[in-house]
């Protein structure tokens, strides 16, 4: 199938999407870098509007990054599968309690786009068993186009995908990268959910990735930084230029309470 140069959204819907802030993002991004590093993808919503020819694509979900693999390399029957089974809510149910581990590469990769279609607000979330337990949502169900579906698929097909945790992953960024982090929002203050899956970031990984964005500095690579107006965080950001920015945000994914938080947007570029 031709794939255009027009515009391409993600074809996964993702709780947290940088979708609504790529107007804020986009106007730090150096004009030209050597590679793209994204250590927390998601549903990779800067990575598909600048379409990087060289990429690292990286997520701690395993579930997630086996559907990026599964659906470069086979997007016609991942898109068959998944879309092909009934939107109902019997047949959610049916499917989200098949267990990951014992179903084939395509099954696997359907499950997980057929359900991250239809479940409430597009999050992702286990319980102690590690098993995806989000409830199916109102007013879900539609699919990318096939054509969607296919053109995202070619942007994959250079891109380096893993599934590691993003201390590795920024090992290997050298002088002239731009690195883009988004790490999931963590408040001690809320009970822990599981959302995004196991081990994914919280408030004790700050001191991680603050050591990270040093080393990074230090190399001479670019990167930025999105996050939640915390506090703490932003104690330790000097010597860094910080941006507030507000987002229009759903209070517990419902449209009509809707309010604006504040987020910072961090780079050391100059």
């Amino acid at each position: 199938m031709a794939i255009n140069s027009g515009k391409i959204t993600p074809i996964i819907r993702w709780a947290g999407s940088k979708r609504k802030l790529l107007s804020s993002l986009l106007p730090f991004v150096p004009t030209t870098f050597e590679r793209y590093f994204e250590p927390f993808a998601g549903s990779a919503s800067l990575f598909f509007t600048l379409r990087p020819r060289n990429a690292t694509l990286n997520d701690i979900n395993p579930e997630l990054m086996q559907f990026y693999e599964y659906v470069r390399a086979h997007p016609l029957l991942t898109y068959r599968k998944a879309a092909g089974y009934p939107r109902t809510r019997a047949h959610y149910l049916l499917i989200r309690s098949l267990a990951p581990s014992h179903l084939n590469e395509l099954d696997r990769a359907a499950r997980f786009f057929f359900l991250n279609r239809l479940c409430f607000n597009g999050l992702y979330r286990t319980n102690r068993k590690g098993l995806f337990n989000v409830p199916i949502g109102a007013k879900t169900g539609k699919f990318p186009s096939l054509k969607d579906i296919v053109k995202a698929a070619r942007i994959l097909r250079n891109v380096r995908l893993l599934n590691e945790d993003f201390e590795d992953v920024l090992s290997s960024v050298k002088r002239g990268d731009f690195v883009y982090l988004d790490p999931p929002y963590y408040s001690p203050r809320k009970r822990r959910r599981n959302e995004y899956g196991n081990n994914c970031f919280t408030t004790h990984d700050f001191p991680r990735l603050l050591r990270e964005l040093e080393k990074l500095h230090s190399r001479g690579a670019t990167f930025l930084l999105s996050y939640a107006n915390d506090h703490n965080l932003l104690g330790q950001l000097q010597g860094y230029s910080v941006h507030q920015v507000a987002v229009r945000r759903c209070i517990s994914g419902f449209i009509d309470q809707r309010i604006y938080a504040t987020e910072i947007i961090v780079t050391n570029r100059t």
